[in-house]
């Protein structure tokens, strides 16, 4: 039993020992050590250390929301300034972003959330923007503009800001650096790397003292600030910003170069080799004084075995580029607390100011949601993660009789099957119900303390997977729309609750958004009738104008083909031209019943393929006749997707028809194909761009009515029209851009199996 016993406290001794040869909290690290050499270790306390330090991170966690992380407000008002412009690219955006811990962070937490899908691991912070989409991207600039503009900001917090801005961003290049000297083969892993490995002390700062705040970001060496972070707080900002970055699913070796990067060098030496990196990187950013240089050499040898020249060059080349990224931004990282910079920093804050008045004036020039009724309570769940950081809502609409409440479609929903079938009677005695009929803000919360939440409200707080929930009225005037549900902790409630004017004037403006995407698709159904009936007006008058020659010309193939011998190269032009004749016939035939009666013919298409097959026929035809020239930028790597064949053909067609009949005296055509992703779907693009007259602006206003045209009477104005009607079929989408210069269409095709 002794020996047992024995064998026991050694292998807990042991495991204790591994645990915390990697753990960076050193006043737990002291207190085991002491108590395994007194050999009186208490299990079960220091159990409940670990749990008590992980239980505080958490704590942290939730107070101090990723989405309310300062940033400085030369970045937002860069990044604000950058989602204004129209044309602004992804690489743009990233550069931007990247520059920020805080903003990435952001992003990070955003592109894990489960109203977007939860992106698997993403190489590079470019590709997780492009996973999140443009929008979300500006609602997220937007969003943290907003709420820095409207909280507690002063001088002090702004020099804060930008010592850990220049700090972080220096690590993050010099990591990059290394990693690239050192053969990493993930260099954007060891930037981003760097670029957090101090984020933990984002959140911890507004807990902290002014002893605290008054240290030098990357002060050396790190003991004391760690031992007063964790006396303060329980937990060191290494093992904080670890915990989190593991709370929103990113790679392991990320997590452990930033749990790691205040370790000693001779615990990191076996380490892999991102720590390393970010170690030194580290160290190499650390306010290191003369007496002391040795450690840098020294480590540099020990790690990489690199001399103090190249160590030189890769912490003067990183300086470089932290000044120069600076002064683009109007960032003063010099003199700190002189009075110019902080006039500079005032009316940087001015400038922020009026940056979040113009974007909200922007967004509210929206005139109506255009958004597809499949995608926008999807949307919505998105803006609620953004604004409250809830990922647990629903929408419930309500149906034409004003009667019952249902699930929305296509939204986010958890794994459960307490929501298959649920229908809820508005006039019934639940929260949700009393929400709409009082048009009020009810809380499950309270309903459980005055004793009047039902089984059906337990139910939903179940189904949400959350304790409770926030009912939000959706209606407008005496019209309902239905009720948001945002699934939250009763702490979470409560911080919402106390701000509930804000809740208010998000459930009033969502109303009459709702009420104008009702009234928008009202509309659309409407002048689809309307241009339905003309449509099929015009068409009988083509089919019977058409067909006839149709007729006579196939015949005259036939007889040609006849006359020439079968080995003749003429015989393939021959059929390829009868091909598509053919094909002009179905389509005829097709215009004898309604436009949206299509029985589709899927089959597995390269879309390069089929443009490669139309440009063989209309350079010798119809570019030749009107001198157009064609360049083609077509993506090899483009996956074949089941589409109906003849379709896109018809989309091609029409689209290359449009321009070359708007340049009569000649032009150039570009055609372009790529991949591409939209807020988390991936499509397959399709670019024609002309340098004709472009288009004006009335017909614009009506590009796809069948009876718009400029071309003279001897075109029918149903080319556009149809063309919209195809790509709607196949579950993309159609845009235009026009200009004196030429006029651009891209057409995104879903990209599918």
């Amino acid at each position: 039993m002794a020996i047992a016993h024995v064998f026991y406290v050694t292998f807990t001794h042991l495991i204790y020992l591994i645990y915390f040869s990697h753990s960076s909290n050193l006043s737990l690290k002291k207190s085991f050590i002491h108590a395994l050499t007194l050999n009186r270790i208490d299990k079960t306390n220091f159990c409940n250390n670990i749990k008590y330090m992980r239980n505080k991170a958490v704590k942290l966690l939730e107070d101090i929301e990723a989405n309310k992380l300062p940033s400085l407000p030369h970045v937002l008002v860069k990044l604000l300034q950058a989602c204004r412009d129209e044309e602004i690219c992804f690489d743009s955006l990233s550069d931007i972003i990247s520059q920020d811990a805080s903003l990435t962070t952001k992003v990070i937490k955003a592109a894990n959330s489960p109203v977007y899908g939860r992106a698997r691991h993403l190489n590079s912070l470019k590709h997780t923007l492009m996973f999140l989409g443009f929008d979300t991207i500006k609602s997220i600039a937007i969003t943290a503009s907003i709420k820095q503009f409207f909280s507690e900001y002063s001088n002090e917090k702004t020099h804060f800001l930008k010592s850990f801005w220049h700090h972080s961003l220096t690590c993050a290049t010099i990591s990059r650096s290394l990693a690239e000297l050192t053969s990493y083969p993930y260099p954007e892993e060891a930037y981003i790397s760097g670029l957090l490995h101090d984020i933990g002390k984002l959140v911890i700062e507004p807990e902290m003292d002014e002893e605290y705040k008054s240290y030098k970001h990357g002060v050396y060496p790190a003991d004391e600030v760690l031992k007063q972070e964790e006396d303060t707080v329980g937990i060191s900002h290494p093992e904080l910003a670890a915990i989190m970055l593991e709370k929103w699913n990113m790679p392991d070796v990320i997590c452990d170069s930033v749990r790691y990067h205040h370790a000693n060098t001779d615990d990191i030496q076996q380490a892999h080799q991102l720590a390393k990196i970010i170690h030194f990187s580290s160290l190499l950013t650390s306010d290191i004084q003369n007496n002391k240089q040795s450690v840098i050499t020294d480590t540099g040898i020990r790690l990489f075995d690199l001399s103090e020249s190249i160590i030189e060059s890769i912490v003067s080349e990183a300086n470089d580029e932290a000044r120069s990224l600076a002064a683009s931004m109007d960032i003063d990282i010099g003199a700190v607390d002189s009075e110019t910079g902080q006039n500079k920093d005032e009316l940087k804050q001015i400038q922020l100011a009026q940056e979040v008045r113009d974007t909200a004036i922007v967004q509210n020039s929206q005139n109506i949601i255009n958004t597809d009724s499949s995608e926008i309570y999807k949307s919505i769940q998105q803006s609620i993660s953004l604004l409250f950081g809830i990922n647990n809502s629903l929408f419930l609409c309500i149906d034409e009789n004003q009667q019952f409440l249902s699930i929305a479609n296509k939204q986010y929903l958890t794994d459960t099957c307490l929501f298959e079938d649920l229908k809820i009677d508005i006039n019934g005695n639940c929260a949700v119900s009393r929400c709409l009929n009082k048009k009020q803000i009810i809380d499950s919360f309270s309903a459980k303390q005055s004793g009047t939440l039902s089984i059906l409200d337990e139910q939903i707080a179940h189904g949400l997977k959350t304790e409770g929930f926030i009912c939000l009225p959706i209606t407008d005037n005496n019209q309902m729309y239905g009720v948001i549900l945002l699934g939250s902790s009763h702490k979470e409630a409560l911080k919402l609750l106390n701000n509930i004017s804000l809740l208010k004037l998000f459930s009033d403006n969502l109303s009459r958004k709702i009420q104008q995407h009702h009234n928008y698709v009202k509309n659309t159904s409407e002048a689809a009738e309307i241009n339905s009936e003309l449509f099929l007006e015009r068409a009988k008058k083509i089919i019977h104008e058409t067909n006839n020659p149709l007729s006579v010309i196939r015949n005259y193939l036939e007889l040609l083909s006849k006359k020439l011998n079968e080995d003749k190269p003429a015989q393939s032009d021959i059929n390829t031209i009868k091909q598509e004749i053919d094909r002009i016939s179905n389509i005829i035939v097709r215009c004898k019943d309604a436009p949206d009666v299509h029985i589709a013919e899927l089959a597995e298409v390269n879309i390069n393929t089929i443009i490669t097959e139309l440009i063989s026929i209309y350079k010798a035809s119809l570019f030749a006749t009107h001198s157009i020239e064609p360049t083609l930028k077509l993506d090899k790597k483009l996956n074949s997707v089941r589409l109906d064949k003849n379709s896109i053909k018809q989309i091609i067609t029409n689209l290359l028809k449009n321009s070359v009949e708007a340049m009569q005296s000649g032009g150039e055509i570009k055609i372009t194909t790529g991949k591409i992703n939209i807020n988390g779907r991936n499509y397959i693009e399709l670019k024609l761009e002309d340098n004709g007259p472009g288009i004006p602006k009335e017909v614009m206003n009506n590009l796809y009515n069948p009876v718009t045209t400029t071309k003279g009477q001897e075109h029918s104005g149903l080319g556009l029209s149809i063309t919209k009607n195809l790509v709607d079929r196949t579950g993309g989408s159609i845009s235009c851009k026009t200009n004196e210069n030429g006029t651009a269409f891209s057409v995104q095709f879903p990209e599918t199996k």
